[in-house]
């Protein structure tokens, strides 16, 4: 604790030697400075605190509520400030970690891994009979393939969402089902199935089946969606439809192949 004496000459108006010596009127209201008059001198003796002075009593409590408070405290903006900076009082801002930014790819980007055209198959042997269920069927599966886009390596993956058939007769059908054969659907021949036409007249049509797919793409990090469907469009494929008569007759075709009608 620092203790100062100050003494000055009276003036006539008095309360301006208290403002000069640095005590206020409520200082001097409360006690706070001493004031001795002796008829020519004014004595005004107080106290002060500075900030790094020893004191007389070791064992003072670092924050005495007698000390006074900071006269003009400061936001902690103002001492992070490039003009008000102190070294120790300003945080340093965390650094956020990177996050992996997904380049914009669109399905258009994705034909060069499109996969290979679907021929449409017919059975029994592409070949049906008029009036009677011919069951096609489109074996696509899911496909993944592995290259580059706009200079980073990507995996994507394409997946069968619908299958648009046209059957040459003026018919066309988009499906949801790859179709299976009547063995595997555990059905005779010619019966109807999810997957199945009937054409009306006997000759030849071309046939095909075009393949709609979804795809995601896999930059190391995980699957991501691709907006919009690719189709890879199917060769055509010659289906014969026969027409069936009903005869009685002595033999079979294959007793006697030369007979009418074989």
């Amino acid at each position: 604790m620092l203790t100062a004496a100050l003494a000055v000459a009276v003036l006539a108006f008095v309360p301006a030697a208290t403002t000069a010596t640095g005590c206020s009127d409520s200082a001097l209201a409360t006690g706070g400075c001493g004031v001795t008059n002796d008829g020519t001198t004014l004595t005004i003796t107080g106290t002060e605190h500075k900030p790094g002075t020893s004191t007389d009593d070791s064992t003072s409590d670092r924050n005495d509520t007698d000390s006074p408070s900071d006269p003009t405290p400061r936001a902690a903006s103002d001492l992070c400030s490039p003009l008000g900076s102190r070294a120790g009082n300003c945080a340093t801002a965390p650094v956020l970690p990177t996050v992996g930014v997904v380049p914009s790819i669109t399905i258009g980007d994705l034909e060069q891994f499109a996969p290979q055209a679907i021929t449409a198959v017919a059975e029994p042997g592409n070949i049906g009979i008029a009036g009677m269920s011919t069951n096609f069927v489109a074996i696509a599966t899911s496909q993944t393939s592995a290259g580059t886009i706009l200079g980073s390596p990507v995996t994507v993956r394409f997946t069968p969402v619908a299958y648009h058939y046209r059957y040459g007769d003026g018919s066309i059908a988009t499906l949801d089902a790859a179709g299976q054969t009547w063995a595997a659907l555990g059905q005779a021949q010619f019966t109807p199935t999810p997957t199945s036409h009937t054409y009306r007249n006997r000759g030849m049509y071309l046939a095909d089946v075009d393949v709609r797919y979804t795809a995601e793409i896999d930059l190391g990090s995980g699957w991501f969606p691709v907006d919009g469907q690719l189709t890879t469009d199917g060769p055509a494929q010659e289906i014969r439809i026969l027409e069936a008569r009903t005869a009685l007759v002595a033999h079979t075709c294959l007793e006697r192949p030369a007979s009418a009608g074989c």
